[in-house]
């Protein structure tokens, strides 16, 4: 019992370590979010614009302040006390207590909060839809690591064919069925299927450095995908744009953004409109000291508790500043703050015009896909057979070489057509769920090969 124990634990250890991970895209997907250092700097600056907003509404309280003054004069002075001059050295100081508060700025302080508001919603918009993109961008390097490496495996398959043939052909010139030429003729075309297959594996490796650099992986840790099995799900027969636009934009990020800085740039104008009004402040202080000057009588210095009871002295006013003539700058400011605010609804339909285009775009793409993928199948079948039969004639002699390698070529695009559609059509379909307001890296749906693309694939 305790060897067999023992020999498990080996056989556990032996395994290699990139098998016990294997990433699904949800995995790479969250764990891009979490790490992504362009995603992080994002993230503080919405952090900044709630920090600005919540100072805008601190804004709205008085403004307190507290003082203290002391220190020695020597020689000719002012006496605080008399102001008078006098010769002698002496001591004082005082205190200061103070409030103001704006009671009127033209409405500056309110559409001001409203204003950094709207920056905040701009920046956590911004966030939103930065994840958004990551994500995509973390999909899409995703998806070109499984085609590159699928592509791979059929190079392998391609090449292993015309590794055969080779061999066959080598038989049949020594036995005199075949001409030298024929013989140079397959290794030319084995050599080329050779470069092919090392090109494949340089993009593969290309696709997971740049998976790698989205998701924010050190480049020396190994990551192997784990993609479910099954075949895409058929393409939607009948979208309905005009609805899904509107659903779309209700909800996206990208567009709210956009919404956002309208709505700033509308409480921008207001802002600069508060410079015609005249603006009123209330303003409060107190007031107390002590100096060695302060004498009674009796030649000798009132005590500092004393000083400090009778030299109290409070102050409340108000102060109204009325705008008559700032060389029509505020005038100019509006202008510019309108301007700004058309050029803010010019960028909204503009970016709503681009989602519209892109939805119909993508939505078309998949119905085509999904036909490609449909009739790639069929023909994927068709040349299977054919190239069957052209291997048998091939080996009778019956055709040459370069027919051969025509319709082996042809069957190995259909090949790549078939793998591509499949990668075209689950990614559409992802991104028509997105427009509906599905963000598939949070349910777990998984993708439909059922492979493990690994490092050591390659």
């Amino acid at each position: 019992m305790k060897n067999s124990l023992f020999l498990l634990f080996v056989f556990l250890m032996s395994l290699p370590s990139g098998a016990q991970k294997k990433w699904t895209l949800n995995d790479c997907i969250r764990y891009a979010i979490e790490n992504n250092l362009q995603l992080q700097d994002i993230a503080i600056d919405e952090k900044l614009a709630e920090t600005d907003y919540r100072r805008s509404k601190w804004n709205l309280l008085p403004a307190v302040g507290a003082g203290i003054n002391a220190g020695m004069n020597y020689g000719r002075s002012v006496d605080p006390n008399t102001n008078g001059i006098v010769h002698t050295s002496f001591f004082n100081n005082s205190y200061t207590l103070g409030a103001s508060v704006e009671l009127f700025r033209g409405l500056m302080l309110q559409n001001q909060i409203r204003y950094q508001k709207f920056r905040k919603d701009i920046a956590e918009n911004n966030r939103l839809n930065a994840t958004d993109d990551l994500a995509f961008d973390v999909m899409t390097a995703f998806f070109a690591v499984v085609y590159f490496d699928e592509l791979l495996k059929i190079a392998h398959e391609q090449k292993a064919l015309s590794e055969l043939n080779v061999k066959k052909t080598q038989v049949l010139v020594t036995t005199g069925l075949k001409a030298q030429t024929d013989l140079l003729e397959v290794k030319a075309n084995l050599e080329k299927e050779e470069l092919f297959c090392i090109q494949t594996s340089n993009h593969l490796a290309s696709s997971r450095i740049y998976l790698k650099k989205a998701m924010n992986l050190p480049t020396d840790q190994q990551i192997s995908l784990d993609v479910p099995t099954g075949n895409p799900a058929a393409a939607d027969a009948v979208v309905n744009l005009p609805e899904l636009f509107k659903q779309h934009i209700a909800q996206s990020p990208y567009i709210r953004s956009f919404e956002s800085e309208l709505q700033a740039s509308q409480a921008r104008i207001n802002i600069s409109k508060s410079g015609f009004f005249p603006s009123v402040r209330l303003q409060a202080a107190y007031n107390t000291g002590f100096s060695e000057t302060d004498i009674d009588e009796n030649k000798r210095v009132i005590s500092f508790n004393n000083q400090i009871k009778n030299n109290r002295s409070q102050f409340a006013g108000a102060t109204l500043s009325i705008p008559i003539f700032s060389k029509n700058a505020v005038r100019f400011e509006v202008k510019s703050a309108r301007l700004a605010s058309e050029q803010s609804q010019m960028k909204l339909e503009m970016a709503r015009q681009t989602v519209r285009y892109e939805m119909e775009e993508n939505c078309n793409e998949l119905t085509a896909s999904w036909k490609e993928l449909q009739q790639a199948e069929k023909q994927m079948k068709a040349d299977s057979l054919t190239f069957q039969a052209a291997q048998r004639k091939f080996d009778q002699g019956m055709i040459n070489p370069v027919e051969l390698y025509t319709i082996k070529n042809r069957m190995a695009n259909t090949s790549s057509q078939v793998l591509n559609a499949k990668l075209t059509c689950e990614m559409k379909k992802r991104i028509l769920d997105f427009y509906k307001g599905k963000r598939f890296w949070e349910d777990g749906k998984p993708v439909f090969l059922h492979n493990q693309t690994g490092e050591g694939n390659q």
